[in-house]
């Protein structure tokens, strides 16, 4: 089955149907079923790394993601380094104005939509419980295990 890697709390995010795209500068031909992989990141780095933005924007980012879960610090109990779901990858779609104006302010905030660079369209997201470890790779990758 092909695998993709994503940083937490977008693997989780994206299984969860929170968000439907996931951000790449780069396209892929392929279609179809993928596994949804959380890197071995600690999601601590990625928190750490929003609260140090220059900008001033992470501190917002953060309070909407972490509104997202279901629970006051469940960001930090995110699984890593594991399958964390499965889904249908749809689409590649070209980031343009057009396709920005269409996206919602949620989905915005949850990937890098500058232009010129991809979504990856996602449907039909099924978390896995318990999270399968595995190890990730970078790019689209082929992943041996079996979710059936």
């Amino acid at each position: 089955m092909k695998a993709l890697t994503i940083w937490q709390p977008w693997a989780s995010l994206l299984v969860s149907g929170q968000k439907k795209y996931e951000t790449r500068s780069w396209a892929t031909a392929y279609r179809g079923p993928i596994a949804i992989h959380a890197a071995m990141r600690p999601v601590r780095r990625t928190i750490d790394a929003l609260a140090a933005d220059r900008e001033g924007s992470g501190w917002d980012v953060l309070e909407r993601l972490d509104s997202l879960f279901l629970r006051p610090g469940a960001l930090d109990q995110l699984p890593t380094g594991a399958i964390v779901g499965k889904a249908i990858l749809t689409r590649c779609n070209l980031i343009t104005e057009d396709f920005r104006a269409k996206l919602s302010p949620q989905e915005l905030d949850l990937g890098d939509f500058s232009i010129g660079r991809y979504a990856w369209e996602f449907h039909v997201m099924v978390p896995v419980d318990p999270p399968v470890k595995a190890s990730g790779k970078q790019g689209l990758w082929t992943w041996e295990g079996n979710l059936e």
